[in-house]
């Protein structure tokens, strides 16, 4: 048998074809890239137009701040209460301008900022405070630390893009 040789290794070799190109590309693979593009061109619309929208918010938030970091220096609780009412209405004047706000004082104010937070902030006493503004004896015993945190609080709760119809 050493001299016979294997049958088999008369056979020619084995022929493998081609590896497949990965171009052009499948269908699916068209499907998956052109469905990628547009989810990420719409979250970035999305990013841009929130980050835009929320633009007004923040400026009042720093404002607040600014306003808070005067009083502290200050003392002068009045007048802190005088901007803290201008920055708000400026606010709701520039976010909402189609909204009833701009002559409103007393209760009605306070119910219009609250209904525009959607949840009663400015009708517990702390958001009372701002009426002090509008009496002829002007007290001096206001918690303007707490009335801080209500308007940081207001502007986390007040919805940017709410129609006139959601308010009303």
């Amino acid at each position: 048998m050493n001299g016979q040789s294997n049958p088999l290794d008369q056979l020619p070799p084995i022929i493998l074809p081609e590896a497949i190109s990965w171009w052009p590309l499948a269908i699916g693979w068209w499907i998956v890239i052109i469905l990628s593009v547009f989810i990420a061109l719409v979250l970035s619309i999305y990013c841009v137009r929130s980050y835009k929208a929320k633009v007004l918010k923040r400026a009042a938030t720093h404002e607040g701040q600014q306003l808070y970091q005067a009083y502290l220096q200050t003392n002068d609780s009045y007048d802190y209460i005088a901007q803290y009412n201008q920055l708000l209405r400026r606010f709701c004047l520039q976010q909402f301008p189609n909204v009833f706000c701009a002559s409103l004082s007393g209760d009605a104010w306070l119910q219009q900022l609250d209904k525009l937070a959607g949840k009663n902030l400015y009708q517990s006493s702390t958001g009372r405070q701002l009426l002090t503004l509008y009496q002829a004896k002007y007290c001096e015993d206001i918690d303007v630390s707490a009335l801080n945190a209500l308007l940081n609080q207001w502007l986390k709760q007040v919805k940017i893009k709410q129609t006139m119809e959601a308010i009303s």
